[in-house]
This record gives structure tokens, C-alpha cells and sequence, in this order.
């Protein structure tokens, strides 16, 4: 039994160093010209055991797509939990948006500018993998919203299922758009940054119930 976990646990280290090499080959050459012959020499595997592991570069990409997102999400929920109503805890969401966009922004051009066409191409077990983080973390903000309609700090006149996918794709393309609509910002003279930390400006007086309340006296939560 210590045999077969020990070799269970070499296992899983080699899948996290090829992710590991498949990562930093991506941001720092490109997904598009990064071979996985190139990933395995990066990890020192002959290139038949890669394909052991993953049976395509577009796996590789998933994994790293999922990586990110369970690292996302469980940062995510550790942060709303501190918010003391829903509203706030959808502010926190929005803001932690914005952080890990920023703090990521090599992962954020891969994923928009190869995720579309790969997503249309993408593997049944990889989809399986996707979905099921999905379920996991979207809707931590239909709860939020749902929590605030009760709690009073978010308007009841609005669908909270539509609400939140409103809140999810507004905060999404706004701070991981594709690359090209960033170089549009800058031919324009307008500061992308300016534009992401504009957003919850826009957001807040369309969702609290109490927005002159709730706009001004909660605005500390980006500032922190």
C-alpha cells in the first residue's frame, strides 16, 4: 500500500511540473507557438510520457485554465465570507476581479485571446472538468445576491439568477477583455486601468437597494 501511494504521489508532482513548464512556456512565448515537444524537454520527459499525462496541448491549457480558476475561487470564497451582507460580499467579488487581474495579467491575455476558439474544440473529459468548476464557484454570486435581497442591502425588484449572470459577464469582459480591445482603449487615449476601476461605480447603483447609502458608505471596500 506505501508503494502504490508513494508512487501515486510521483505521479501527481510529475502532472503539476508538466502543468508547471506548460504555464511558463505559454506566458512566455505564446500558447500558439509553444510545441509539446518544447514542454517536455522543458520537464525532461521524453515526449511519449507527456502524452501520457495529457493527450493534447489543448488539455494543457485547460489544466492550467482549471488550476487558476480553483485558486480563484477558493481565495474568492475566503474573502466573501468577511462581507457582512450580500451586497457587500458581491462588491468583495468584483474587487477580487479586478486584483487577480492584475496581478495576472499574462494568464488573462492567454485565456481570452486562445480560450474562445478552444473552448469550441474542446475535449469531452476536459468539458467535464470545466463544468464542474463552474458549478462549483458560479453561483457563490447568486447566493450573495440572494442573501442581500433578503438582508435588505440589494434591490428585490430585479431576477436574482439574471442579476447574477449580469454581475459575472459585465465584471469578465470588463477586466479580461481580448488584448485587442485593450490596444483600442490606448489608440484612444483612455486608461485601461481607469476603466477597470471605474466599474464598480457603474455597478453599485444599479444593485443596492439603497444606493446612496450603500455606494458611498461601502466604498472603503476598494480602497482597502
Amino acid at each position: 500500500m506505501a508503494a502504490a501511494d508513494r508512487k501515486e504521489r510521483e505521479k501527481e508532482q510529475r502532472k503539476n511540473a508538466i502543468i508547471n513548464a506548460a504555464e511558463k512556456l505559454f506566458f512566455s512565448n505564446g500558447f500558439g507557438n509553444v510545441s509539446m515537444e518544447e514542454i517536455a524537454k522543458e520537464v525532461e520527459l521524453g515526449k511519449g510520457t507527456l502524452y501520457l499525462y495529457f493527450k493534447s496541448k489543448d488539455s494543457l491549457f485547460f489544466a492550467i485554465i482549471s488550476r487558476r480558476w480553483e485558486e480563484f475561487g477558493e481565495t474568492m470564497i475566503e474573502k466573501m465570507n468577511h462581507g457582512k451582507n450580500g451586497f457587500e460580499k458581491i462588491q468583495i467579488m468584483i474587487k477580487w476581479f479586478i486584483e487577480y487581474s492584475q496581478k495576472n495579467p499574462e494568464y488573462n491575455d492567454m485565456a481570452t485571446t486562445f480560450g474562445p476558439q478552444l473552448f469550441q474544440r474542446i475535449d469531452p473529459e476536459d468539458a467535464r472538468m470545466m463544468m464542474e468548476l463552474s458549478m462549483k464557484y458560479m453561483p457563490l454570486v447568486h447566493y450573495a445576491i440572494r442573501e442581500g435581497i433578503k438582508d435588505g442591502s440589494i434591490r428585490n425588484d430585479l431576477d436574482p439568477a439574471l442579476l447574477g449572470m449580469y454581475i459575472q459577464m459585465i465584471t469578465f469582459n470588463v477586466v479580461s477583455p481580448n488584448p485587442s480591445i485593450k490596444n483600442s482603449f490606448a489608440a484612444q487615449g483612455i486608461s485601461y486601468d481607469t476603466y477597470v476601476e471605474m466599474l464598480p461605480k457603474f455597478l453599485c447603483p444599479s444593485i443596492a437597494r439603497l444606493p446612496e447609502k450603500e455606494c458611498n458608505s461601502k466604498d472603503e471596500i476598494f480602497q482597502r
